[in-house]
């Protein structure tokens, strides 16, 4: 037999709140996350990673194929000029995010030193593309 205490109250969670509030999370990190579209006009092999990253048609992209060679949106630049033509592009558009896509067989240092001249060109954001990792 059991005696419950008349002013003893049992303790209970209530989940819903919680379940609630992760929903709003999930949806919020869905919202606020975009993807590159990877059809390039420009063929290189990226490399594979888990990132988001932005829109293609808010952004300026600069491409590096495997053999080196520059192209601001899909047009080839000579690597002297990218820091005055990434100037030029933001002038129109300060807002714009520089998309770097560089072939996987790019050496590091070669990715390094082009977004240094984009740096000296004005590019406050700079985002690498990624292919997405296949899942197994």
């Amino acid at each position: 037999m059991k005696f419950h205490h008349p002013n003893k109250k049992s303790a209970s969670f209530d989940l819903t709140p919680l379940i609630d509030i992760v929903f709003q999370l999930l949806i919020f990190f869905m919202v606020t996350t975009t993807f590159v579209n990877l059809e390039n006009r420009v063929k290189i092999n990226l490399p594979s990673g888990d990132f988001a990253a932005v829109e293609p048609s808010k952004n300026i992209t600069v491409t590096i194929t495997e053999d080196n060679t520059i192209y601001l949106n899909g047009k080839l630049i000579d690597p002297l000029k990218i820091t005055e033509s990434i100037a030029i592009e933001l002038k129109k558009e300060p807002e714009k995010i520089v998309v770097l896509e560089a072939d996987k067989n790019v050496l590091h240092g070669k990715v390094i030193s082009v977004m240094d001249l984009l740096k000296k060109g004005g590019a406050d954001k700079i985002a690498i593309a990624t292919k997405p990792t296949e899942k197994k």
